[in-house]
């Protein structure tokens, strides 16, 4: 098959998930409706950006992340910079919203919030809940760029007081959802470079319902 053949076959796949029941989803490249070449566009917007170190994070957990941001709902949805509409042409696509109504049960969805997020060794994001940033996010999709790195395992739960943490791995051109209403980390990296899209999900295209804390920047690097 054509590279759009199999865009348009992994189009029409048909399961369906229930991110209540099931929180976290996984789905490898052959499962995703990108082509090689979109993967490689996203990377390419993601290598020309500006990114900033943030070491405290809107919900007041700490992190130390370098972030690139393409749209914020501080007030209200808006794109933040030039690259953001070249984002959202491949990541809100039709194939795209199609792929995404698998888990949210709807194609009718907003791009409230997406940013690059790079970790290099020794960064982490500290435990939080998207949802604290905004009560209207429903699930995040994470694009996973990097083939090898070490630590930098998306976490979700704790082993502390009786409970279980559950981690997660995807390879490069892998794709991890979240329901934005279950706490979750990125533990630090030990090597190498761990580097995502993290887009924000949502049924309403509403101003935000909470007053987010201003990020706590440390360094900004530039192209």
């Amino acid at each position: 098959m054509s590279e759009n053949q199999v865009t348009e076959h992994k189009v029409q796949n048909k399961v369906m998930y229930d991110i209540e029941q099931q929180p976290t989803l996984m789905f490898e490249q052959d499962e995703v409706p990108l082509t090689e070449q979109e993967w490689r566009q996203l990377s390419d917007i993601l290598g020309r950006s500006d990114y900033e170190h943030i070491i405290g994070g809107d919900a007041h957990e700490s992190h130390s992340v370098w972030v690139s941001r393409y749209f914020n709902d501080v007030v209200s949805p808006r794109a933040l910079s030039e690259q953001s509409e070249e984002v959202a042409a491949i990541v809100m696509s039709p194939k795209m919203r199609h792929f995404y109504r698998r888990f949210t049960g709807t194609d009718q969805l907003c791009l409230r919030r997406c940013q690059a997020n790079r970790l290099l060794e020794g960064d982490y994001i500290g435990e939080h809940k998207d949802q604290d940033s905004s009560p209207d996010y429903f699930a995040t999709v994470v694009f996973h760029f990097s083939p090898d790195y070490s630590g930098g395992y998306f976490q979700t739960g704790s082993d502390e007081h009786g409970g279980k943490s559950k981690r997660y791995k995807p390879k490069a051109n892998a794709v991890l959802v979240n329901n934005c209403s279950v706490p979750h980390q990125v533990t630090p990296v030990e090597k190498g470079e761990r580097l995502t899209l993290a887009c924000f999900l949502s049924t309403s295209f509403a101003p935000n319902k909470n007053s987010p804390a201003a990020f706590k920047v440390d360094k900004v690097i530039r192209h």
